[in-house]
C-alpha cells in the first residue's frame, strides 16, 4: 500500500497540471470575470517569469471547451526567476469589451493580462494550458452583466 502511495505522489509531482482559480476584484467585475492561472516549473533549470515558457496565448485558453483563436500572449510583467518545481502565477481577465485600462499585477501574481471574450449571462467553464501541451481541469464560472 505504501508503494502504490508513493508513486501515486511521484506522478502528481512529475505531470502537475495547471491551476486556475476565480479571482473577483469589485472595481472591474463589470468588465469580466478573472482568474489567477498557476503554473509549476516542470524542468530542471530556473525559468524567468517573462520567458516564453509562460507566455499564455490567446489559443492557451478554452472557455466552454471551445479553444480560443491566436491573437496575442500574455505578460511578461515582473521579471523573476522561478525555480524547478516553483509556481508561476498570472492573473487573466475576461473583459467584455477592449480594456480601456489595465490594472496592476496583485497578490504575488508574475504578470496579468486581459482578453476580449463576450460572454453570455450563465455558467460557463475555463481550462488553461502552460508551458506543454497539459490542460488544466476545466473550472466552472458564472457570469452575470
Amino acid at each position: 500500500m505504501h508503494t502504490l502511495l508513493f508513486a501515486a505522489i511521484l506522478t502528481a509531482q512529475a505531470d502537475p497540471l495547471p491551476v486556475v482559480t476565480p479571482w473577483f476584484l469589485s472595481r472591474n467585475v463589470e468588465e469580466g470575470p478573472a482568474f489567477m492561472i498557476e503554473c509549476r516549473n516542470t524542468t530542471g533549470a530556473p525559468i524567468s517569469s517573462g520567458a516564453m515558457f509562460w507566455a499564455l496565448d490567446q489559443d492557451d485558453f478554452r472557455i466552454n471547451g471551445t479553444q480560443l483563436e491566436p491573437r496575442g500572449r500574455m505578460g511578461p510583467g515582473l521579471m523573476t526567476e522561478i525555480p524547478p518545481g516553483g509556481t508561476w502565477r498570472g492573473i487573466m481577465e475576461l473583459r467584455q469589451a477592449e480594456p480601456r485600462t489595465g490594472y496592476a499585477v496583485a497578490l504575488g501574481a508574475d504578470t496579468r493580462g486581459a482578453l476580449v471574450v463576450p460572454l453570455a449571462p450563465g455558467r460557463h467553464t475555463i481550462a488553461v494550458r502552460c508551458g506543454d501541451d497539459a490542460w488544466s481541469a476545466d473550472v466552472p464560472f458564472y457570469w452575470e452583466r
